[in-house]
């Protein structure tokens, strides 16, 4: 069982996501025209570090060094007309190994490495990341979205 309830109001959650920098690009994944982070939802009685550790696993098949919490970030959005909130923990993340051309877990969604300094041309989500990631200074930054 994880943190997530869907209700006639929306779907509510806590995530955590991987924030994995290499060479000076961000790997995201592409759904439609959108680029995500790896991630997903944080299992009851699981620590939100092995839940990104989790995810990766899942999602990649590779293990992972789980570094820094970068980001906790409260996001409230609509999609598709459904309200969404989300309570999210951000981790720098390095891999142990090459990355697959797509997402295995069940979605095979393409892998794309994303360059930091052309960020702004992507529609990155969470949008935070676009101004963020460039001002991270090694400490926890506090984000509310919504």
């Amino acid at each position: 069982m994880d943190f997530r309830t869907i209700t006639e109001n929306g779907r509510h959650g806590v995530r955590v996501a991987a924030i994995i920098i290499r060479d000076g690009a961000l790997l995201t994944y592409k759904v439609e025209d959108q680029n995500h982070l790896v991630g997903g939802a944080i299992k009851v009685g699981e620590s939100s570090k092995d839940a990104v550790a989790r995810e990766v696993g899942e999602e990649l098949g590779l293990q992972c060094i789980v570094k820094d919490l970068m980001f906790v970030v409260e996001n409230r959005f609509d999609y598709n007309g459904e309200l969404h909130h989300m309570i999210e923990f951000h981790y720098s993340v390095d891999l142990l190994g090459e990355i697959p051309p797509h997402t295995l877990d069940g979605h095979p969604y393409e892998c794309e490495w994303v360059q930091m300094n052309e960020i702004s041309r992507f529609d990155i989500r969470p949008t935070f990341l676009k101004s963020e990631l460039a001002k991270w200074d090694g400490t926890i930054h506090h984000i509310d979205i919504g």
